[in-house]
């Protein structure tokens, strides 16, 4: 293997059976911290000590809900503990919408850290940016790459990225400026290292160790993968596990959490109206005919507008008013979830509800006012502060329902208060629901958690859960999966676009 970025393949030999020895290496917890640590979470501590003393880089890569942010505050305490600099660096680099998100962390279990956070107008963070003293400087990946020329100029002892999958994109500007800080010590932070191709996964490892998996043409050649597994694909993904293994920490919440409350999954189908039928069925012969055409056209060049095509008939499941504006009564599955919403709000439960739409989120906003159910949302247009205010006051007062745009609320938020969550609408990949779902289910839930999807029987959202299990492959084989919309989508073949819009209605 390719261990050519330090010297002696012998140290680094070394160095790995020393981690092998990782679980039963004791390192003493830092003092005051105000948090019960599961054995898990030590684990996690621990590994990220042990590579930042052989000064290799890691990936904590737990399941949502897990505590990675715990496990690497407990780490930081430890390397300001240790280190003999007061002014020791420690940069975290987070997305936009989880930057107070780590302040809140902070302020919950190590408030003592020295740490601010860098936003806000350019003017007056530059001007913060050359007065600050403390340890902890934390930041967005967007504004990261906007004040690279102040970043660059820094020594940071540790430098922390969350979210990692945001630098999978190897050739894209806000990858290079992640990858051009200088710190001692890299570590990265995701629930998904691999969503769509195992060359994301030599990404993150080219900003947390670079070399250490070739240069990106020697990798794409020596990693080539097909569609196809045979023999020789599994010999070759299972030399680059071996490689890559000592450097990933992964845990899954039914392997370490046997205390953690069940998650019961309830899927409900619902059949559409006679005339949501007429609507649905013209709109898939209209859509075949478009798609047909695009497919002649060049099926990988237009991929973007067939995905808009289908993205019409998973609106028209939700409500056809979404797409028509002439349709005025409420939609079956709209019908359906207040019935589901109610009787849950009478029962005492809190809810979590999902949806891939901004047009949907309205409608169900309307039709909860209609009914005095109590709810407040998210969606792109809400501020990270404000996010977390809604979310303190969810988790305290009796509101029922917390109505979340999956891309804007999917990540980053810590929702226990609801035991309920209900996915109006499926996505082309589970992970993201899976995200979503883990508002809820985790550290800190006390009751079951039910999960319900709402399916219009017969139609493209059917299909797409029976995709959802289809196309795990690569995932299963190296790590898991993940994606955005378009990224899992570019996954799929024409036979199975075809087959989303067959309507099946026995």
């Amino acid at each position: 293997e390719d261990l050519s970025f330090v010297n002696g393949s012998k140290y680094v030999s070394n160095v790995i059976k020393k981690f092998d020895k990782v679980k039963s290496k004791n390192y003493e917890i830092p003092k005051d911290l105000n948090a019960t640590l599961r054995d898990y979470q030590v684990s996690g501590f621990e590994f990220f000590k042990t590579l930042s003393d052989y000064q290799f880089g890691g990936i904590l890569a737990d399941e949502m809900g897990l505590g990675k942010s715990l496990q690497t505050i407990i780490f930081i305490k430890k390397v300001l503990e240790e280190v003999k600099d007061e002014k020791a660096k420690i940069l975290i680099v987070t997305p936009t919408a989880l930057v107070y998100n780590w302040d809140n962390e902070f302020k919950k279990f190590s408030d003592d850290i020295k740490r601010r956070i860098f936003i806000g107008v350019k003017k007056e963070r530059h001007k913060q940016l050359s007065w600050y003293e403390g340890n902890v400087y934390i930041t967005s990946y967007g504004l990261l790459r906007e004040d690279l020329d102040i970043y660059k100029e820094m020594n940071f002892k540790v430098m922390i990225i969350d979210e990692a999958q945001n630098i999978k994109n190897p050739t894209a500007m806000l990858t290079k400026a992640v990858k051009s800080i200088n710190s001692e010590v890299k570590l990265a932070l995701t629930g998904t290292p691999i969503e769509n191709s195992i060359l994301e996964l030599w990404s993150i490892f080219d900003y947390i160790m670079p070399g250490f998996l070739s240069n990106k043409s020697k990798f794409k050649e020596k990693y080539k993968i097909r569609e196809e597994f045979d023999d020789t694909t599994n010999l070759v993904l299972s030399k680059l596990r071996n490689q890559v293994a000592p450097f990933i920490l992964r845990r899954k919440k039914n392997e370490v959490l046997k205390d953690l409350p069940d998650k019961i999954e309830n899927n409900i189908y619902i059949d559409l109206s006679e005339e949501e039928k007429k609507i649905y069925v013209a709109l898939v012969e209209q859509t075949k005919k478009e798609m047909e055409e695009l497919i002649k056209a060049g099926f990988t060049k237009n991929k973007m507008q067939i995905l808009t095509l289908l993205t019409r008939l998973r609106q028209v499941c939700i409500d056809p008013k979404i797409i028509f504006d002439n349709f005025t009564k409420t939609s079956s599955k709209i019908n359906h979830l207040i019935d589901v919403v109610s009787e849950a709000i009478s029962n005492g439960h809190k809810i979590l509800l999902f949806t891939s739409f901004k047009t949907a989120l309205n409608i169900v906003k309307n039709e909860l006012d209609k009914e005095g159910i109590t709810s407040y949302v998210i969606d792109g247009s809400v501020s990270s502060k404000k996010r977390q205010e809604l979310v303190d006051k969810f988790n305290m007062d009796d509101t029922n329902v917390f109505l979340i745009m999956l891309k804007s609320g999917g990540t980053g938020l810590n929702l226990t208060s609801a035991d309920i969550v209900i996915h109006l609408d499926l996505w082309w990949n589970p992970q993201a629901e899976n995200q979503a779902t883990d508002r809820a289910h985790r550290i800190g839930q006390k009751n079951t958690v039910e999960v319900i999807k709402l399916i219009t029987k017969g139609t493209i959202e059917e299909k797409i859960l029976n995709l959802q299990e289809k196309k795990k492959i690569l995932s299963d084989k190296l790590i898991e999966n993940d994606g955005d919309e378009y990224q899992s989508f570019q996954n799929l073949s024409v036979d199975d676009i075809r087959e989303l819009l067959k309507f099946n209605n026995e």
